[in-house]
């Protein structure tokens, strides 16, 4: 009996021993990424007038600096190539968490894919991992099934293989996150084997996914429940443009929102030069789509002062 209680004894100091060397490689885990704006998010230092949300049409086609130089409006830009409505949910309800609320938000949608089953834009858990010594950021891992409780006592069951990575993160030109959070491309794509398709695409919404559906909406009332401006903004792909689509998003829509579209009459959205593929533009566009977004934004947001 002495000897089992030894054993045990022994076998818990390994354990906890162990235990510190995890804690190890999650603590200095932040400090190695490139891209830190989500822990700006839940340390409060992203108190902004204006917030961007979106995947990589949001990051690469609206520049967060060219809306705060002409509109006089803090900016930034909380988009994140890859990502999925239930992250940009996640982001608001993060940011609303542990900042001043932002006065007005701009979510750029995914046409069409916005809330259909979709492989390329998913919930980025791996922007979430690095953070994982943060006890909000392991709470919504353990909610979304990516943890279990352990996590909240141990960080053997805390850490993830991402942590072990002890090299300072680089990133490559195409993700270079330019000031204020927005990431445009400054060069052509190699091979550009993409040509303007004028073919009206059928959108079948009994295709859509509810979770999307719903974090949709609930990313909608956030907004309006914080009195917060929200408008759903319309980025250009090289295509025509999709009506069957923003018909579907108007009916998801509440009516406080407000909506801005790429000016379909202009020729450059029908110019390959302006484009990196067929789903983002270059700074050149960018700049371009920016100021269409900038000139909606004058007048709609006057005219809600006005009303």
């Amino acid at each position: 009996m002495k000897r089992f209680i030894i054993q045990i004894l022994v076998f818990s100091i390994v354990f906890f021993a162990i235990e510190k060397i995890f804690y190890a490689f999650i603590l200095v885990s932040p400090n190695l990424e490139y891209d830190r704006r989500l822990e700006q998010v839940i340390n409060s230092n992203l108190n902004k007038d204006l917030i961007i949300f979106g995947s990589s049409r949001g990051a690469r086609n609206i520049l967060a600096s060219k809306i705060e130089n002409t509109l006089d409006l803090s900016s930034f830009n909380l988009s994140y190539p890859g990502s999925n409505i239930e992250f940009h949910e996640f982001l608001l309800k993060s940011l609303l968490k542990f900042n001043k609320k932002p006065k007005i938000v701009l979510l750029a949608v995914d046409a069409p894919m916005e809330l259909l089953p979709s492989k390329s834009i998913v919930f980025r858990s791996d922007r979430l991992y690095p953070l994982s010594k943060y006890n909000y950021i392991n709470n919504t891992l353990i909610e979304r099934g990516e943890k279990n409780f352990l996590s909240h006592f141990f960080a053997l069951a805390r850490v993830n293989k991402k942590n072990f990575d002890v090299r300072r993160k680089k990133i490559s030109s195409l993700d270079t996150i330019k000031y204020l959070g927005s990431m445009p491309i400054s060069f052509q794509r190699k091979n550009r084997e993409f040509n303007y398709t004028s073919n009206t695409i059928n959108y079948n919404k009994e295709k859509e996914l509810d979770v999307k559906v719903k974090a949709f909406q609930n990313f909608q009332k956030m907004c309006i429940t914080n009195d917060i401006q929200l408008f759903l903004v319309y980025p250009p792909n090289f295509e025509s443009y999709n009506i069957q689509f923003e018909n579907r998003i108007n009916e998801l829509s509440l009516p406080e929102v407000t909506f801005i579209h790429y000016d379909t009459t202009n020729i450059i959205y029908k110019d390959r030069n302006y484009f990196y593929d067929e789903n983002h533009l270059k700074m050149d566009g960018a700049k371009i789509f920016t100021n269409e977004v900038i000139n909606q934004l004058k007048s709609k947001i006057l005219l809600k002062k006005d009303s």
